[in-house]
């Protein structure tokens, strides 16, 4: 299904700016809302200017923005607006990041963390008025080989429960939600300890875990993984010590707790680039809660202030 509603723009009182609604028409939210293009254009439409709205596959959002990227090079202010979940923004912003395209963000996902550490409304109509408003703001993305991502990646437990994670929406054909169940389940059956070399700024160590996370700026384990600054220029990387089945279980609970052992649950470091190393050829990394098998090592790198976002307000940056 695709929705076109209009082309040109027209903010009120400001020089024509070129707008584009992208909906990804499998996300979470979406299914709930009644005709969601033209709820989202009559609703910008309300707000002072027109958008070309469409609903497009998720697969195909990256096609899409790097379309409208191509065409309105050097036309002066344009904005991508895109509705979806943390993945649908996450592929958008590997073309926008670089640019001075403005991303725009609909949160119509299952989860939508980034829209939540942005302080971007979950509510549509909210989340209208703070593209209507027009409020620019810089934030970093972070990449791993070469792919942007805007909340995390991680390699080892946690890629495993996203693959499995997507297979059983796939064999069952229910949501994000109705899914976690069963796949923390063969997850915890099938997770295993392994060896890597984390290089950073600093040094390198060798470390035997199941996880690797690694953030765009600081995530809070003490506060369910908030970040409260999307523009601190850094990496956040946390290595999970726990060496038994018993402890990396609990470790959720004490996480949620606010008890974390930071001699034998996780060690934390930051840096702007680390390096992963192993014995293996290839491994499952997750970017953004979507699995993905890259080729080792994995560099990753933060790049400050590359994205262009639509905000209630200018990111912290201190």
């Amino acid at each position: 299904m695709q929705a076109n509603h209009t082309t040109g723009t027209a903010f009120k009182g400001v020089p024509e700016v070129a707008v584009l609604v992208l909906i990804n028409d499998g996300a979470g939210g979406v299914a709930a809302l009644d005709d969601i293009a033209a709820t989202v254009h009559s609703g910008l439409l309300k707000r002072g200017f027109e958008a070309e709205v469409k609903l497009v596959a998720g697969d195909q959002i990256s096609e899409a923005a790097s379309r409208f990227v191509r065409q309105k090079a050097g036309s002066g202010e344009n904005i991508l607006v895109v509705g979806g979940g943390d993945g649908t923004l996450s592929s958008a912003a590997g073309v926008l990041a670089g640019t001075e395209v403005a991303m725009g963000v609909l949160p119509l996902g299952t989860l939508n963390h980034f829209a939540k550490d942005l302080g971007v409304p979950l509510e549509l109509d909210a989340a209208m008025d703070v593209i209507a408003a027009r409020r620019p703001a810089l934030v970093d993305v972070a990449e791993v080989n070469g792919r942007i991502f805007l909340n995390n990646s991680s390699i080892g437990l946690y890629p495993f429960f996203v693959a499995e994670r997507s297979a059983e929406q796939r064999r069952r054909g229910v949501g994000k939600l109705a899914a976690i169940g069963p796949a923390l389940v063969r997850t915890f059956k099938a997770v295993s300890w392994q060896s890597v070399r984390i290089s950073a700024d600093t040094g390198g160590d060798q470390v035997l875990t199941p996880c690797v996370f690694v953030g765009n700026n600081f995530y809070d384990a003490g506060d369910f993984g908030r970040r409260k600054n999307l523009s601190a220029r850094e990496l956040c990387v946390y290595v999970i010590r726990q060496r038994t089945w018993f402890g990396l279980a609990l470790l959720p609970f004490k996480i949620a707790l606010g008890i974390v052992d930071t001699r034998s649950d996780l060690e934390m470091l930051r840096a702007s680039k680390i390096k992963i190393t192993s014995t293996k050829r290839e491994t499952l990394v997750s970017v953004d809660g979507e699995a993905t098998t890259m080729k080792m090592p994995l560099h990753f790198q933060i790049r400050p202030a590359a994205l262009k976002v639509l905000a209630v307000r200018q990111p912290d940056t201190k």
